[in-house]
């Protein structure tokens, strides 16, 4: 099984807020499948966007700087990025290079609550029933 095949990028949007599931290998194979749904995401204008990295089973650097490239642009654009539910390598790979601000959010709950009380009426309860995750 190819790279490719192993990534997906399942996109559930409510209320402006886009959940990112990620799941299998983000690397240099597969990291144009993520720009690419992480554009179309921030030209449709969401005001957020969490990227659930719980069922991510490989990043490389490669990935990592997409991450970069994504904070930069949500920093640009006035919109935010969390990142949740990095994995043991994940976090290593992210304190070897330097980038922990990209999780420099407090918890997975927390950061949803923070999205929900903006507009407490509009997001609904599957997407906070998913946030079991460990944040870095």
């Amino acid at each position: 099984m190819d790279s490719e095949a192993a990534f997906s990028a399942q996109i559930d949007v409510r209320n402006d807020v886009a959940n990112v599931a990620l799941s299998g290998a983000l690397d240099l194979a597969t990291v144009p499948v993520l720009e690419e749904r992480l554009a179309r995401l921030e030209g449709d204008g969401v005001r957020a966007i969490m990227l659930d990295l719980r069922d991510l089973s490989f990043l490389d650097c490669s990935g990592l700087g997409a991450f970069v490239s994504a904070r930069e642009r949500a920093n640009r654009n006035g919109h935010r990025l969390v990142l949740i539910g990095a994995g043991a390598s994940a976090r290593r790979l992210v304190r070897v290079t330097g980038t922990e601000f990209l999780f420099a959010e407090q918890d997975p709950a927390m950061a949803l609550d923070q999205f929900t009380h903006s507009q407490p009426d509009q997001v609904s309860q599957p997407m906070a029933a998913d946030v079991n995750a460990h944040a870095i």
